[in-house]
């Protein structure tokens, strides 16, 4: 058995069998020690880390992948830094992920001109899958992820693309469940408020509240598009419709973050019946005590969950070709939801 050699090394950078002639155990050990996802005793495991903790040491990943053919790092696109969900979504991927013995990388891809170069510079960071919440899906990514043979895993819309998976929410449903709401509770003049006018989510919602309202009002609602999921925006166009000379008496907004932003439009204005706010998503902005707006509510963390568990199997041909999975949703009310 080795001997334990309780002095730092001298020959510079601390390297993986410093930590082993450190712990007293073969260097496969020490790197088994750093997969989560790979059978090691709880105590042999912590020799190995304590060891390491003590020499300063931290695994090369960049060489684990050129040794191993994987990185173990996914990545998650986005295409909007600036929208306060993605936040939540990344803490649900990199928890989900690190349960895999994986980690997350968040990166963004450019909205015009510059996909290309954004693509590249995602993928230079060698990540064995991506998952997508961009609201579209750039071909330079379809063709580069191909070329890499990266599996692609599209998490909160559905795709056109079949040989991707995608995992998401039932729009339509959730959207539709809105309009019936608003028409049970008398109210007359219902508006719809989207993003980005292009984006498969926002489409669907749209499309599943237009229809209901035709059927129970026998007309279209208003329906205006922001542009992006972004607060200035929603706030400027609900502040121009509520202008009109018949005013809207009804918001539904394809993400919280616009009802935040319908809200504080409606605020500013004197109603004798103040107009209702409906958002889409149940994310945490949602709950803020200043706002308790109704909300249809995803279930986000199972799903985004469901989908990083999905990319690491067919990272690892655990499972093989593409899945589509759609969870339900449910409008709900109060803080406590």
């Amino acid at each position: 058995m080795k001997t334990r050699n309780s002095r730092r090394p001298t020959h510079g950078r601390v390297t993986a069998q410093d930590v082993a002639d450190r712990a007293g155990v073969s260097l496969t050990t020490v790197s088994r020690a750093f997969r989560p996802d790979l059978p090691v005793s709880e105590k042999t495991r912590a020799l190995v880390q304590n060891a390491a903790s003590e020499l300063q040491y931290a695994p090369n990943m960049a060489a684990r992948a050129l040794a191993g053919r994987r990185s173990h790092l996914i990545g998650l696109l986005v295409n909007n830094f600036d929208d306060p969900e993605n936040l939540e979504l990344f803490r649900f991927v990199s928890a989900e992920a690190q349960k895999r013995g994986y980690h997350a990388l968040l990166l963004n891809i450019a909205q015009e001109g510059q996909q290309v170069e954004s693509v590249d510079a995602a993928l230079q960071y060698q990540v064995d899958g991506l998952l997508v919440s961009a609201s579209r899906l750039p071909e330079s990514l379809v063709q580069r992820s191909a070329e890499l043979e990266k599996p692609i895993v599209i998490v909160g819309r559905r795709t056109r693309r079949t040989e991707y998976s995608a995992i998401y929410c039932d729009n339509f449903a959730g959207a539709a469940a809105v309009a019936d709401y608003l028409h049970q509770e008398n109210y007359l003049r219902p508006a719809f408020i989207g993003g980005r006018a292009d984006a498969t989510v926002v489409k669907e919602r749209a499309a599943g509240f237009v229809r209901q309202i035709e059927k129970l009002y026998g007309f279209q609602p208003l329906t205006r598009m922001a542009g992006a999921n972004d607060y200035e925006n929603g706030l400027r166009v609900v502040s121009e419709l509520l202008e009109l000379p018949k005013a809207p008496d009804s918001f539904f907004c394809s993400s919280d973050l616009l009802a935040i932003a319908a809200s504080d439009a409606i605020s500013r204005h004197s109603f004798e019946v103040v107009p209702k706010v409906v958002g889409f998503g149940g994310t945490l902005l949602s709950r803020l005590a200043a706002y308790n707006f109704p909300t249809v509510r995803m279930p986000f963390e199972t799903m985004v969950s469901t989908a990083t568990s999905h990319l690491v199997d067919l990272v690892e041909n655990i499972e093989t070709g593409p899945r589509e999975m759609v969870f339900p949703c449910e409008l709900v009310f109060g803080l406590n939801r």
